[in-house]
């Protein structure tokens, strides 16, 4: 890794589009680091999917490199909703998903295999979802 920490962002629209153009910054952001994740990618684009499907706001994206993590926060300007910070906060095993939905199981799927997974509540600004996942560097 060229640096002890590193954070670069990159600001998108609200269009389909954008999740493969979220899915390359991250993957250009974890190279410049010297880090490469199959899991980071494929998280992002579970964020950056259900901010194009529910925001329908400008998206930004943050990518975190230092030794010990990769973190990557997906920035919209939709309010929290109670319901989402349940999904968020409540633990796994006590979510229930029906298994026939096509959609409402990527979440999950993140927060189970993420060492750390969360939201941030902006207001009227609206909300972060993040994830950590260790570097091992």
């Amino acid at each position: 890794m060229s640096s002890p920490s590193q954070r670069t962002s990159r600001v998108f629209e609200s269009e389909p589009a954008t999740v493969r153009a979220a899915r390359q910054f991250v993957v250009e952001a974890l190279d410049a680091a010297g880090y490469e994740s199959d899991d980071a990618v494929l998280f992002t684009s579970e964020l950056v999917s259900n901010a194009v499907h529910y925001a329908e706001t400008e998206i930004e994206v943050v990518v975190s490199v230092d030794e010990a993590t990769v973190r990557v926060e997906v920035h919209d300007g939709f309010s929290l909703t109670e319901a989402f910070r349940v999904l968020v906060e409540t633990e796994q095993d006590i979510v229930e998903v029906d298994s026939t939905q096509i959609k409402g199981r990527g979440l999950l799927i993140v927060r189970g295999k993420a060492i750390g997974f969360g939201v941030i509540d902006k207001g009227v600004a609206g909300k972060a979802v993040w994830f950590e996942l260790a570097t091992d560097l």
